[in-house]
């Protein structure tokens, strides 16, 4: 949302992996590179960096390994301090509307507005009689802050910074095309976050990040069958850990999927709520947590609709040996979100 396109990389900063997309700029995208690298347990919690260092090792190996070279990056936002909603104002022009824009936002924004940057999109400029409808953007300086200092001191320039929700709309729409009239919830299942962004053609109608992904799978592991974390991360992988049971990791994956469905409902029943739209037509899931095995068909079952793995890769030209030995269909949904950030850039 904030910045100007030009050649970049996306970056995604996770709670559990740092990512890198690099596309190849113009009309037809193709991929020249991507990487992914870990990042120490506990070093991002709740999207608050505490091992400034581990996250840092953790770029800078990605770059330096991948032997990546553009400097220019785009970033995403999620967590508490980033809000987005959508708003009713009075009609304006371009400028008027960015004028007014901050003395809107606070009737909606719950911290200083001094102390936050604003963004926003007209998504419906005929909403009402000299109305408009508008998607407000909100991110506290000090987040915005705090990421910039770390991208500098590895020699990285951030020009644009996007939200997570809108990033992996972005690369929804230039792989899926959705049509105008169709609602669809895009969950992004992540190591600390789930988010939830449900969308109407290429609009959101609502976007929500929940602290609820698989880490929380990983701590049920640990604490009702006593794992430690290595058994309970190969676990969530598939790999059980020798002498355990396939049939008590198998109710508290069941658990988990229970807790995330309750989570991805409070999310649509408060859509249906603020904007009258009740049925979702189809569900697109991503992020590690989508790589679950059984996760599509729980989530079937539990939410009783459509529910599909989302390749963030099915209209980007690539070798296909670039995913060696894995594939693009472990490898892709892992890079959704760094896919959408790097397809903001030109």
């Amino acid at each position: 949302m904030f910045g100007k396109k030009k050649r970049v990389v996306g970056l995604d900063i996770g709670s559990s992996q740092t990512k890198v997309v690099e596309l190849l700029p113009g009309k037809t995208k193709r991929l020249i590179n991507y990487g992914i690298s870990r990042i120490l347990p506990d070093a991002i919690v709740e999207g608050e960096i505490i091992d400034r260092e581990a996250v840092l090792d953790s770029i800078r190996t990605l770059f330096e390994s991948r032997n990546i070279t553009t400097r220019d990056v785009v970033i995403g936002l999620a967590g508490r301090d980033v809000i987005i909603k959508r708003i009713i104002m009075d009609r304006l022009s371009e400028a008027e509307t960015r004028e007014q824009i901050k003395w809107e936002a606070e009737q909606y924004v719950p911290f200083d507005i001094n102390e936050v940057s604003l963004d926003f999109d007209v998504v419906n400029p005929n909403y009402g009689e000299n109305q408009q409808e508008v998607v407000l953007v909100a991110a506290k300086n000090e987040l915005i802050n705090n990421l910039t200092a770390l991208l500098k001191e590895l020699n990285l320039n951030p020009v644009i910074i996007d939200t997570a929700a809108f990033a992996i709309q972005n690369a929804f729409e230039y792989n899926y095309q959705p049509s105008p009239d169709e609602i669809i919830a895009l969950v992004n299942i992540g190591a600390g976050m789930t988010i939830i962004n449900v969308i109407k053609g290429s609009s959101s109608l609502l976007a929500r990040d929940v602290y609820y992904g698989v880490n929380s799978y990983i701590n049920k592991l640990q604490k009702e069958i006593g794992f430690n974390y290595e058994d309970a991360a190969n676990a969530v992988k598939g790999t059980i850990p020798v002498g355990a049971s396939r049939d008590s990791i198998q109710a508290v994956f069941e658990s988990f999927v229970n807790d995330l469905s309750t989570q991805i409902e409070r999310s649509l029943q408060f859509l249906s709520t603020v904007t009258g739209e009740e049925r979702v037509n189809k569900m697109y899931i991503t992020g590690g947590g989508a790589l679950i095995a059984n996760m599509v068909d729980y989530l079937k079952k539990r939410l009783n609709m459509s529910v599909e793995i989302f390749n963030p890769f099915k209209n980007i030209l690539y070798d296909p040996s670039i995913f060696a030995p894995e594939g693009v269909e472990v490898v892709g949904p892992i890079l959704t979100q760094a896919v959408g950030l790097a397809l903001r850039g030109d």
